[in-house]
């Protein structure tokens, strides 16, 4: 089902397999990029989500200030989601996945994560493969 779209971004369920799909088509402005990420965290939690795909691959470089809040106000409340493993889809964009690396060096203490070319490979990995356990 397909909770949020724009002509930039896509958040779906697969209620099957609690798993939320984001998919970015392109770059936004500022508001609009933590609008989303905002409903993102709303959805997340309002649908107790385990397993997440963030797909980047179309997503532009954010400015400095989108990029230290992602790392700080965003990363915070993702990181208190239910969220056992999270699929990440690189960039096409190197300045952008260099950024996106910060936010993910932020949750990997709380989120197993594991990187992806495809969308298919990184279904698979969060479906078929069972979280690692953690003994913190």
């Amino acid at each position: 089902m397909v909770y949020f779209h724009t002509d930039y971004l896509q958040v779906e369920h697969h209620e099957k397999n609690n798993v939320l799909i984001t998919q970015w088509y392109s770059g936004c402005s500022s508001l609009q990029y933590r609008q989303a990420l905002i409903n993102i965290v709303r959805i997340a939690r309002e649908l107790q989500i385990e397993y997440a795909v963030l797909d980047k691959r179309l997503l532009q470089p954010v400015t400095e200030e989108d990029l230290h809040w992602t790392c700080t106000i965003f990363a915070k409340a993702y990181a208190k989601l239910p969220l056992k493993k999270m699929a990440v889809i690189h960039s096409f964009h190197p300045e952008t996945e260099q950024q996106q690396q910060k936010l993910y060096k932020q949750l990997e203490d709380y989120i197993e994560t594991r990187s992806f070319s495809d969308l298919t490979s990184a279904y698979d990995w969060l479906t078929l493969v069972p979280p690692v356990k953690s003994y913190s």
